[in-house]
């Protein structure tokens, strides 16, 4: 028997004990309403078989093709069904995880735009660690704990509870809405997280060196009521220190107009954070709580008390994922874009933090071109004197 349904743009069905959904289009419509008609007129399991089997390929959807019709950027090798990055001719020989393919087609099937996935992937190949990691031979599980941490799902207790309370959704209706990916994919394929600090209240007299308070609050002078706290008006002002380490670990750069010139254990809005070396990052992913600079999702940041800023890390800063089920990377660089305690005095956007790490890249690609032509310029000149002899 065949059945055959129009649901949004799609064609939904059976046939036999088979169940398949296709895109419409109006010829394929008409053909399978063909087949679905005739089959209500035949006799013989004989010519059933036979309709069964011409019915058969209109239900076959060609992914592979699809995905590469659709980007130019994918290679699909037909052999293994692994997916790869494309450009100018060149495939990249790390295949994508399952996860992220699984996303990709997810995201064609919902007619969403799947790019950022694609340049997040790219980013991720610029890694130096990734490429240690495949020599030493488990780059493709790192691979793989990468984007199982891009793709974690976290169920937002506050939107779920509004939902139900304030809505009238059911249970399981409002945790299907309060659903969401953990961490977000921008435009330029960087992911936007999070990071956890204390705010330092306190400073040093320059005189004395004693510790004082950094603000002062203000009273009414007739009420004694507490009329303002002293805090500046916005939050590129104020001072931060990771939220677990303190001034402890290996210090770290804050880049930027209202950063600082040496490396320290500061954090403030609107500012680079990196580490000099990847020496000052643990990368074993099977290792927790050691040296690295932290961020991580929202399951991860539920486990902290502090102050919550918004993060910009691009891929190819990432040296381990130790926790692919919580949500906690360890990485080399990271930019604080806003935080959830305070007002912006300035927008920073995805895209020009993203021009930075791609001068960085560029200037990385440059040095290893230089000293490859140097290895090569030696070895040509070792040859020469050999040849000489």
């Amino acid at each position: 028997m065949i059945t055959i349904n129009v649901i949004d743009d799609k064609i939904c069905g059976s046939y036999g004990d088979k169940a398949f959904t296709v895109d419409y289009s109006k010829e394929l419509y008409q053909r399978m309403k063909e087949l679905e008609v005739h089959s209500q007129g035949i006799d013989t399991v004989e010519d059933y078989n036979r309709v069964m089997d011409e019915f058969a390929p209109l239900c076959v959807v060609d992914y592979t093709a699809s995905i590469e019709t659709q980007c130019e950027f994918i290679h699909v090798n037909k052999g293994t069904g692994e997916f790869f990055l494309k450009h100018s001719g060149v495939v990249s020989s790390i295949p994508m995880p399952q996860a992220l393919v699984d996303r990709i087609f997810d995201s064609i099937d919902k007619e969403i735009d799947f790019m950022p996935l694609v340049k997040m992937w790219t980013r991720w190949l610029r890694n130096p660690i990734l490429w240690r990691k495949m020599k030493q031979g488990h780059g493709n599980d790192f691979c793989t704990r990468f984007f199982n941490f891009v793709n974690m799902q976290y169920v937002h207790p506050k939107h779920m509870e509004d939902l139900m309370e304030n809505h009238g959704l059911s249970e399981e209706a409002a945790t299907k809405r309060a659903t969401m990916y953990q961490m977000k994919i921008t435009h330029e394929g960087l992911l936007n997280g999070y990071k956890v600090s204390s705010e330092i209240l306190h400073k040093f007299d320059s005189e004395t060196g004693e510790e004082v308070d950094r603000y002062k609050r203000t009273f009414n002078i007739d009420t004694g009521e507490i009329e303002g706290d002293g805090l500046p008006e916005h939050v590129e002002d104020r001072l931060f220190e990771p939220s677990m380490m303190g001034s402890g670990g290996n210090a770290f750069f804050c880049e930027g107009p209202n950063g600082f010139a040496n490396p320290g254990h500061f954090i403030k809005v609107g500012c680079t954070h990196r580490l000099a070396d990847w020496d000052m990052v643990n990368v074993d992913d099977r290792r927790s709580c050691v040296k690295g600079l932290h961020i991580g999702g929202l399951m991860y940041i539920n486990c902290y008390s502090g102050e919550i800023h918004n993060i910009f890390v691009d891929p190819m800063h990432i040296g381990a994922v130790p926790d692919d089920d919580t949500g906690a990377i360890r990485c080399k660089q990271y930019f604080v874009h806003s935080s959830l305690v305070g007002v912006n005095g300035s927008i920073y956007h995805s895209s020009t933090y993203a021009a930075m790490t791609d001068a960085e890249w560029d200037d990385m690609r440059a040095k290893a071109v230089e000293e490859k032509s140097e290895a090569k310029a030696q070895l040509d000149r070792q040859i020469a004197e050999h040849n000489a002899l």
